[in-house]
């Protein structure tokens, strides 16, 4: 399945969940970085592999946020894909909640899996959006329900590292 595939399945679900926009973040449920296959949900819909980004897919349009590390690597990645590259730290180029906040209509929903996002980050958003009534859908793996080779959660034993680690 292509990424323009994979995207338009994506809007299908999201219609069927009455979600607007659905955010894609790159971290798994632990806030890391660099995560297991299983949390590389971002990677599979958009083809970026870099470690660090959010995707955001409306009902008409997709964008890609990203850090001057990757600008070269993602406008190559997302070439053709149909998701916009915005540079993060590039003047003019809007955080994804302040981009959501401009485009989204009052009363619409913001869909994500709440298992990888930060309370501090749903509350910013909160804050961001206060005034448009817009609510939020946290209980929502979309790319779970598409995703369908997609590799188990890690299930390593835990282990404690000595103090001097």
């Amino acid at each position: 399945m292509t990424v323009k595939q994979k995207i338009e399945k994506l809007r299908e679900l999201m219609r069927q969940h009455g979600i607007d926009a659905y955010i894609i973040p790159s971290s798994d449920a632990h806030q890391s970085e660099y995560v297991s296959d299983y949390w590389k949900s971002r990677e599979w819909i958009s083809g970026f592999t870099g470690s660090a980004g959010t995707v955001v897919v409306t009902l008409d349009s997709a964008g890609l946020w990203t850090d001057g590390r990757y600008y070269i690597q993602a406008e190559k990645q997302l070439a053709g894909s149909g998701i916009e590259l915005f540079k993060m730290g590039q003047p003019g180029v809007p955080s994804y909640i302040k981009w959501l906040k401009e485009c989204l209509k009052d009363k619409a929903c913001v869909g994500f899996d709440g298992r990888t996002f930060s309370v501090s980050t749903v509350r910013n958003m909160e804050k961001a959006f206060k005034g448009k009534a817009i609510t939020f859908k946290m209980d929502c793996d979309l790319i779970g329900s598409l995703w369908l080779d997609r590799p188990p959660l890690p299930a390593e034993p835990v282990f404690i590292h000595d103090v001097k680690f």
